[in-house]
């Protein structure tokens, strides 16, 4: 009798675990599958925003491809995203690794750190361009140095550097998922370290990174992809407020596709700019992968 019962329980465990995971699966396919799909198919239309549309083949690849405004998006794109991705890795882990010492007031610095991660991107880049202004506090302490005062928000060669800075703002995020990572790490391995005699800085390479392995790979990737789908910026930095300025210096391939889209209305060749970003990601997370993972430690 209680055999019979506790099958008819599982069996029922097993009909709540199916529905749940249906609902998730319905959800992937309609919200995030089926878009990347019917954008895929639009790349090979001729379609308009609020119009009908036609086939055309490659014909969209082969116009974007001869467009100078993609190559220097992906130049652009590619230049914020070398320049973030290692400054954000670098500041998000020494932060976690400071965060995890024995500090006075340790919840309050966590907390300043984070803070403006959870702030919405468009009020950090405000706040940014306000800092970076002509007389704003970044040039007013670089006169105080008696240091030249360049023009961030102005100066076609200063923008990008500008926004990985102001983005880089945000590396609470980064912080919280390392300092996981390193409350992970099992203190044995430490004492072990210092009784064989290595130093703090040795163990740093021969054990904290090995074992958050995993964390950093997940973050590079993750970081990679943000570099690559970079739009923000574009529009609330470049003075004057002319988007993508100066001039086409801060013309991210986002901005690219958002303009072809929603202000030229040119769906189909959008569409196909969105597959090409698309496939960016995919062999970017692909290459990160083939190259990192023999550098990877699982601890089983």
């Amino acid at each position: 009798m209680k055999q019979q019962h506790r099958s008819k329980l599982e069996e029922a465990s097993r009909k709540d675990l199916m529905v749940f995971l249906s609902l998730w699966v319905l959800s992937l396919v309609v919200f995030w599958y089926g878009p990347i799909l019917y954008t895929f198919i639009l790349g090979f239309t001729k379609h308009r925003l609020g119009g009908g549309g036609s086939f055309i083949g490659f014909g969209n690849y082969v116009k974007i491809f001869h467009d100078p405004y993609f190559w220097n998006g992906l130049k652009t794109t590619f230049l914020f995203t070398v320049l973030y991705v290692p400054l954000n890795f670098v500041i998000g882990l020494f932060t976690a690794y400071l965060m995890r010492m024995k500090i006075r007031l340790k919840g309050l610095w966590r907390t300043l750190i984070y803070l403006p991660s959870v702030l919405p991107t468009i009020a950090v880049l405000v706040l940014g361009k306000f800092v970076f202004y002509p007389n704003g506090i970044v040039n007013t302490f670089l006169e105080f140095l008696h240091i030249p005062c360049p023009l961030w928000i102005a100066n076609p060669h200063l923008i990008i550097i500008t926004s990985v800075l102001l983005m880089v703002w945000q590396c609470g995020t980064g912080m919280v998922v390392y300092l996981g990572a390193l409350q992970g790490v099992p203190d044995t391995y430490y004492e072990a370290a210092r009784i064989d005699g290595l130093s703090s800085f040795r163990q740093f390479f021969v054990i904290t990174i090995p074992m958050i392995s995993p964390t950093i790979q997940f973050r590079f990737i993750m970081d990679f992809i943000f570099g690559v789908m970079i739009f923000i910026p574009a529009l609330i930095l470049p003075e004057g407020g002319v988007a993508g300025g100066p001039g086409v210096s801060s013309r991210f391939f986002a901005l690219h596709i958002y303009e072809k889209a929603f202000q030229r209305f040119q769906i189909g060749e959008a569409s196909a700019l969105a597959t090409v970003m698309i496939l960016i990601c995919v062999i970017l997370t692909f290459v990160i992968l083939k190259l990192t993972d023999k550098h990877i430690y699982y601890e089983v």
